[in-house]
């Protein structure tokens, strides 16, 4: 008869001939890093508005325009 629930832990000397991993090198660079200086948010368009507009520069003159004319609409 065998026991299956026999839990064996490993000896010193196997323990020994493992070596050290060092986990320092895998941190994944985080791709939105570059973001963190001015930036806190980022916004993803549909392609159908990205085609229209097709640059970063653009889409953000155009929302500028939408917050003045919203202002001048409230006041």
């Amino acid at each position: 008869m065998t026991k299956t629930n026999e839990s064996t832990e490993p000896s010193e000397e196997s323990l020994a001939e493992i070596p050290e991993a060092d986990f320092s090198k895998a941190i994944r660079p985080n791709r939105y890093a570059r973001l963190r200086g001015d930036f806190k948010h980022e916004v993803q368009l549909d392609p159908e508005l990205w085609q229209h507009f097709g640059s970063q520069k653009k889409v953000i003159e155009a929302l500028q325009l939408l917050v003045d004319l919203a202002k001048k609409g409230a006041a």
